[in-house]
């Protein structure tokens, strides 16, 4: 499994949104590619990759922000 490499900038920093996307599209086709080798259809992969992204965009909208952990050097909003 691909190891998710920690941010270079800081939060604050517009260009960790894009090196945060870039990590998450590696990680994402690694993924499906683990997948794929392991005898899943490709669309079916990314399919339910995007369902489970998509569910962990619904848990993050219905958890408090205060119930959050930061990680490493984030800083959550207030």
């Amino acid at each position: 499994m691909q190891q998710i490499q920690p941010p270079r900038f800081a939060v604050d920093q517009t260009a960790r949104i894009a090196e945060c996307r870039e990590t998450f599209i590696a990680a994402a086709r690694a993924l499906i590619v683990n997948a794929v080798a392991n005898g899943w259809r490709e669309e079916e992969a990314a399919l339910a990759l995007a369902d489970a992204a998509d569910d962990y965009v619904l848990y993050l909208a219905s958890t408090p922000v205060s119930n959050r952990k930061p990680a490493n050097q984030n800083k959550l909003p207030v």
